[in-house]
């Protein structure tokens, strides 16, 4: 269509011809005709796409549409696992620049890439997956998504069974919509089964999944939808995207910095929405001013305090002595509901203590503790106006006065735990196998200093590695708990900021959920370094099985733990996809194989390191499995 109108605008096509081929794309002699008459009153010159441009209108098919408000709304790549029924859309991106398909080989690789993408520039980010089956596939990758609020729009094709028959295939079972499929996983779910619908259903998408708390959003178009012809409004994002920055009630501020000011033994759990809103800054000043200790809760998606500052004491550990637990103020700011993982053995906090909850998910407030103070507004706007607050109630020498008590008492615990955790894991960087505490001590050394660290490695070790937001930290993402989101987020962080270093730490296990993005990585030369921590074993679920305390654990027979007979060649498993690499087996050449594979990644290619480590804890000795052939089941003549 764009096409043919600047043919048309340019002289390069008669008003005979064009609206011949007009009429040839589909459109109605009537439409066409009118089409005709807007190109020569200029109404129907080449629109504006950019974003924060005007509205305008857009004829096409409904698929051109879609695409055009996409573009609209600031995406610039469009990740997807492409499917027949949604041909309509993809027909669409043939004349259109501006937009870039990155194709992933599995629905569960290209929603971990939008998911890194997302996290890395704040931007929602924009997916497409095939029907029902390709929907269902991405569930699990769906749910990290969900669990970590990420603004995500998802895409896909609908076999409608609402026209006839509804027993087809690639559709839902009878008597189920395919929206139900991604349901309990998204914000919301709809179906778009009329053309003209699709610019609104998209925008909808992009307004509920970024406005906070954010979170994934599906929408599901019949194949009508992607390919009749329509007229509709195409709008800029700056017109319905929302900037959610609500201020919280004076009153409630300072009864905070008051609470603040008062207690002995504070602790105060820094969550995502620090990093989503911007407030990594306003977060170390508050800890300082007050000499806070700072600690995280479960389930984070990023550092969202710097975890080599000196006031950092790590998780929340609520029978743990202060600056740990034991707190007689604790203020979730932020973060997921410090409680209810499990049945508690004994309560959060003691009778006396004081508990606040901050932020703009109310989802997430109160769900297991009882509140002395709730505060819902956006945790940047709160810390800025608690800092201002504090500053008016207390005189600087008496602020002075609370810092250096409480730095007493937190300061001199982080210390000796960070020396204590750098001087154990000194005494295994000869070991062999290779112990984790080596890899992370030359990942550090290594790494940029302001390098992405993508990690899914449940049993990794990353106490040297400095993860924060200021220049000289690494970003750190990490993920919600399903498998298979490490390569595919990686890809995502590294498009996202091309000019930064991106590592995958990953375990092997984890690998192999999602090992076909690796030719993702070489078909768009994505120079991610992914370093594989082998030690055969799935580790973590093994360590789960021992705690069980049963006949696994008194055998050392541990069902489906052992990864080795036959060894995956993750280097050849790579490099079968357009990917190098390299063993490792020794201590002393970790350094080595790290130089070598950010060499490789500076050269703009990706590079695979696999270092084979040794297991620890609990039944690491045991490599038993089942060992079953069903090849010699067969009869002797078989």
């Amino acid at each position: 269509m764009r096409h043919l109108l600047r043919a048309y605008v340019d002289g390069n096509l008669t008003r005979r011809a064009f609206l011949q081929q007009l009429v040839a794309a589909g459109f109605t002699t009537t439409a066409a005709s009118s089409l005709v008459r807007a190109a020569d009153a200029g109404e129907a010159a080449e629109s504006p796409t950019s974003p924060g441009s005007s509205s305008y209108t857009h004829t096409g098919t409904g698929g051109e549409l879609l695409v055009e408000q996409v573009k609209a709304a600031g995406t610039r790549y469009l990740f997807s696992n492409p499917g027949s029924i949604e041909a309509g859309f993809f027909d669409a991106l043939t004349d259109r620049e501006g937009v870039q398909l990155i194709v992933g080989l599995h629905e569960g690789i290209v929603v971990p890439m939008a998911d890194g993408y997302h996290k890395v520039t704040g931007k929602p980010a924009f997916v497409n997956v095939h029907t029902v089956v390709g929907t269902a596939q991405m569930a699990g990758q769906l749910f990290n998504a969900h669990r970590h609020g990420s603004a995500l729009v998802v895409t896909a094709g609908l076999v409608d069974t609402t026209l006839y028959s509804d027993d087809l295939n690639l559709a839902p079972a009878p008597g189920f919509s395919q929206i139900e499929t991604a349901r309990q996983f998204t914000k919301i779910s709809w179906e778009v089964r009329e053309a003209a619908a699709t610019a609104l259903a998209v925008r909808r998408a992009y307004k509920v999944a970024s406005t906070a708390p954010g979170g994934p959003v599906y929408v599901a178009f019949s194949r009508e939808a992607f390919r009749n012809q329509v007229t509709g409004q195409v709008w800029p994002g700056e017109k319905f995207l929302i900037e959610a920055r609500p201020r919280p009630a004076t009153d409630e501020i300072e009864a905070l910095a008051r609470f603040l000011i008062e207690a002995e033994k504070p602790i105060i759990l820094y969550g995502d929405e620090i990093w989503r809103s911007g407030a990594q800054a306003e977060a170390v000043e508050l800890a300082e001013l007050l000499g806070l200790a700072a600690a995280t809760g479960s389930f984070q998606a990023f550092s969202n305090f710097p975890v080599k500052h000196p006031q950092f004491v790590g998780r929340f550990l609520p029978g743990e002595p202060y600056p740990n637990g034991n707190a007689d103020l604790l203020v979730q700011f932020g973060t997921r509901d410090p409680g209810g993982s499990s049945l508690p053995e004994g309560p959060l906090l003691g009778a006396d203590a004081t508990f606040v909850a901050v932020g703009i998910d109310t989802n997430m407030l109160g769900r297991t503790q009882p509140m002395d103070l709730a505060i819902v507004g956006d945790v940047r706007e709160t810390a800025r106006l608690v800092i201002d607050a504090v500053k008016s109630l207390a005189t600087a020498d008496r602020l002075a006065k609370i810092r250096e008590r409480r730095l007493a008492a937190v300061t001199p615990v982080v210390a000796e735990r960070d020396a204590s955790r750098a001087e154990r894991a000194r005494k295994n960087f000869d070991r062999s196998p290779i112990h984790p505490d080596r890899v992370d001590y030359e990942l550090e050394q290594a790494a940029d200093a302001n390098a992405i660290v993508v990690e899914e490695n449940f049993t990794g070790k990353h106490d040297f590695l400095r993860f924060g937001y200021r220049a000289d930290e690494k970003l750190r993402l990490t993920k919600a708990g399903s498998l298979g989101w490490g390569v595919g987020a990686a890809i995502g962080a590294k498009i996202g900021a091309p000019d930064r270093q991106v590592i995958l730490s990953i375990g092997d296990g984890a690998v192999m959920y999602s090992a076909c993005g690796f030719w993702t990585m070489a078909r768009y030369e994505v120079p991610v370094l992914t370093v594989v921590c082998n030690n055969h074993n799935y580790q973590t679920v093994r360590h789960a099985f021992h705690e069980y305390n049963g006949r696994m654990a008194a055998t050392g027979r541990y069902h489906g733990m052992y990864l080795g007979d036959p060894e995956i060649d993750f280097v050849g498993l790579a490099a079968s996809q357009g990917v190098r690499g390299r063993r490792v087996t020794s201590a002393s050449e970790v350094a080595d194989g790290l130089r070598e594979g950010i060499k490789e990644t500076r050269n703009g290619r990706p590079y695979l390191l696999e270092i084979v480590i040794g297991r620890m804890g609990e039944g690491a000795d045991s490599t038993w499995h089942h060992q079953h052939s069903i090849a010699g089941l067969r009869p002797s003549d078989g």
